[in-house]
């Protein structure tokens, strides 16, 4: 938990980086190179990475006040919604990058939709996965303590 805690914004900046870096590899490789793709990453990679920093730091806070208030502790349910929610805002702008350059806006309004819905529910699986591990080892009176 400790670590977790600690390190919110990184590992929420990774939620954000490593499948904006897998994207980046996967068109590398598949799909003729267009310079609209290094703007794409940089664009996810610079502002969308710190935003989900942001919003793991803040959705992780949510789950700690609710947890450590009367009306304790935190549900894994709390979880779920909450990174779920994280997860659509997440997703948000790395997504909709896809109109940048696009020659099919169609297939880049479908591509959204799709991403939108993977990163809700990848979310919804890590937050629950989290609540549910936090529930076990999060002690409110030690964080309260170090924090």
């Amino acid at each position: 938990c400790d670590f977790y805690v600690k390190h919110a914004e990184w590992i929420g900046a990774l939620y954000c980086a490593i499948p904006v870096l897998g994207w980046f590899i996967w068109a590398l490789l598949a799909v003729p190179f267009r310079e609209v793709y290094i703007l794409r990453v940089a664009l996810s990679l610079l502002i969308g990475a710190p935003l989900a920093a942001y919003l793991n730091r803040f959705g992780l806070s949510l789950w700690i006040i609710k947890h450590c208030s009367p009306k304790g502790p935190g549900k894994i349910l709390d979880g779920v919604l909450i990174g779920s929610s994280l997860g659509i805002g997440m997703g948000i702008l790395p997504s909709l990058t896809t109109f940048i350059g696009t020659n099919d806006l169609q297939l880049a309004k479908t591509f959204i939709i799709y991403a939108w819905i993977i990163a809700g529910l990848s979310g919804a699986i890590i937050g629950g996965s989290l609540a549910a591990f936090g529930r076990r080892y999060f002690r409110c009176k030690e964080y309260l303590e170090k924090y």
